[in-house]
């Protein structure tokens, strides 16, 4: 317990220091960047006196010196105020609250089916090594896996929303529309949601089926897999009981940096089919040059996967104390 204990606080401290440099380099990062927001704030117009441009570069800070710009940075990283958004002016951080539920509902249900459908692949090929659904399963899992994401994502928009109108192209509900509990807002949003979720799942499902055939390929080698079946164990009780299980250690990290991708978003996949979630909302802003948006979504991105890594350590090593060893 103690040795589990001083492992703990070692990730902890491991933790809180990148967390400093995930806050530096967020300030550094965007500092750096060519360009003037001015030229998206302002409309180039020469009747448009330069008070009104002063007024603008006071009130959000840009001439500010450095040193003061990071103290205000700092100060507003603690109470999630990362400043009002250069193209909406709304609070930066509230600008990309609205835009997480979307990415949630995208990228969770398309997490969820990757997990599920890429283990259940990863299993039978891993059991039925050799065979012809190992080798099958495993050229469709690379097919996809090499495949541009914003590729398969503009082929399927051509496919089935341009050509044969099956889906629709963009959005998540059609313009004008609000999500409502009825029959035809939750129809509307599933219509929406088929494409970009099976673009998801093509593309990462080979993720976790390669990650489980290679580790539960590893467990059926063991010693105690042989043991199982020499005491007349059926197949399937061994597969269940024994080597699943002790197959499942190495999938706990990969499901936790899924669930903070989750937050993050998909960034291609949102930009191409026009889904109102944080990714798009951050491309978007990449190309507006707004930084306080840019600031506030890259450090929702990173705090999410620096809390996902923690919690992966810690089930980790509370699973298999073997960990601690290393």
């Amino acid at each position: 317990m103690r040795n589990f204990r001083r492992i703990l606080l070692r990730r902890f401290i491991s933790l809180f220091v990148t967390f400093l440099l995930v806050i530096c380099i967020n300030f550094i990062l965007f500092r750096m960047m060519p360009g003037d927001p001015m030229r998206f704030m302002v409309p180039s117009d020469p009747a448009i006196p330069d008070e009104y441009k002063d007024k603008l570069i006071e009130r959000y800070g840009l001439d500010d010196p450095l040193t003061e710009q990071f103290i205000t940075y700092i100060k507003g990283v603690f109470t999630l105020d990362f400043g009002e958004s250069f193209q909406y002016k709304m609070p930066a951080m509230d600008f990309i609250f609205e835009y997480i539920p979307w990415t949630l509902l995208l990228v969770g249900v398309a997490s969820f089916f990757m997990i599920v459908i890429g283990m259940l692949i990863g299993i039978i090929a891993a059991w039925k090594r050799g065979s012809l659904f190992d080798s099958g399963s495993l050229a469709f899992s690379l097919f996809f896996y090499a495949m541009p994401t914003f590729w398969l994502a503009m082929i399927m928009v051509m496919l089935f929303a341009v050509t044969w109108e099956i889906f629709p192209p963009s959005r998540a509900l059609e313009i004008g529309e609000e999500f409502e509990f009825t029959l035809a807002s939750v129809k509307d949003l599933l219509s929406h949601l088929v494409m970009p979720v099976t673009c998801l799942v093509l593309v990462y499902i080979a993720t976790f089926s390669l990650m489980m055939r290679g580790a539960l390929s590893d467990v059926m080698t063991e010693d105690y897999i042989t043991t199982a079946r020499a005491k007349g164990l059926p197949e399937g009780s061994v597969l269940k009981d024994h080597a699943v299980p002790n197959a499942m250690l190495p999938m706990l990290i990969l499901i936790a940096l899924t669930i903070a991708y989750i937050v993050g978003g998909a960034f291609m996949v949102e930009y191409v089919f026009e889904y109102p979630g944080v990714g798009w909302a951050t491309i978007d802003a990449v190309f507006e040059e707004d930084w306080p948006v840019l600031q506030a979504a890259f450090f929702l991105i990173a705090v999410a996967v620096l809390i996902a890594n923690f919690v992966s350590d810690v089930v980790m090593l509370y699973l298999d104390p073997r960990v601690e060893l290393s």
